[in-house]
């Protein structure tokens, strides 16, 4: 699954590891969308518990209605709102209010911060189609890269464009490739495509560790060293190493 997210009440996410439940699948979406966004955009930690029975429409839907908290005439919205009433909000209300934006004569009970940030979300759901979809890829990268951070302090981390590079004060720097894919069986894990980068990436850079990373599964949860003939008959490849690391993302339902 290449892509995650919802169209409407149908939704599009991966079920492994710890996230088998409706909850834990949506705590990693909007975990992976606070990760793409500003801070205002993002969920917080009371907003995900608060709605953690919604599908993930109705998170958005509610979140927009309960940012524009608007009281006016002939308009009237609280979070509250029923199906029929948050159908027609979002397809006639917001643009009566994009409307009165503008209009200095129209009384409208919620900041021009919060509206700037409903209506942007309202655009990310691509409006009434209420459609939204991540990249895993890029998202399954970006996690990593934010766990990575976190600690810097005899090391720096640096982001290319398929790649994440540890340049470290005290051990051999290493290159990790991340990959969102998912294996039934340990044995499916090496990917002969992934090893051959590699081992142009051990004889072409700098960088003589290399890690292929991808997400923790029930059937994929241990560290694999991967000897490669070639590196270990030449004497001056006897400090490569590619492993292939099982990465957890149980971290989004502490």
């Amino acid at each position: 699954m290449s892509a995650l997210g919802f169209c409407k009440t149908e939704e599009y996410l991966p079920q492994f590891d710890h996230f088998k439940d409706n909850f834990s699948k949506r705590r990693l979406f909007l975990e992976f969308f606070n990760n793409q966004v500003c801070k205002e955009l993002q969920f917080s930690k009371h907003e995900i518990e608060e709605y953690q029975k919604l599908n993930l429409c109705d998170v958005f839907i509610h979140k927009i209605v309960s940012l524009f908290d608007a009281n006016s005439v002939p308009f009237y919205s609280k979070v509250s709102l029923d199906k029929k009433n948050i159908e027609h909000f979002f397809s006639s209300d917001i643009q009566k209010l994009l409307n009165m934006k503008h209009d200095k004569s129209a009384k409208i009970r919620n900041t021009e911060k919060n509206s700037d940030v409903a209506l942007k979300l309202f655009a990310m759901v691509d409006g009434i189609n209420l459609t939204l979809k991540v990249d895993a890829q890029l998202s399954f990268e970006q996690f990593i890269m934010k766990k990575l951070l976190k600690d810097q302090k005899t090391r720096y981390i640096q982001k290319e464009c398929d790649c994440i590079n540890i340049i470290s004060s005290k051990e051999h720097d290493i290159k990790i490739f991340p990959y969102w894919k998912f294996f039934d069986d340990e044995k499916e894990c090496v990917v002969d495509e992934h090893i051959s980068k590699a081992v142009q990436c051990i004889k072409e850079s700098e960088y003589k560790n290399v890690y292929l990373v991808y997400p923790k599964n029930d059937n994929f949860n241990k560290h694999l060293q991967v000897k490669i003939p070639e590196f270990e008959q030449n004497k001056e490849a006897e400090a490569y190493g590619i492993k292939i690391i099982p990465y957890s993302l149980r971290s989004i339902l502490r």
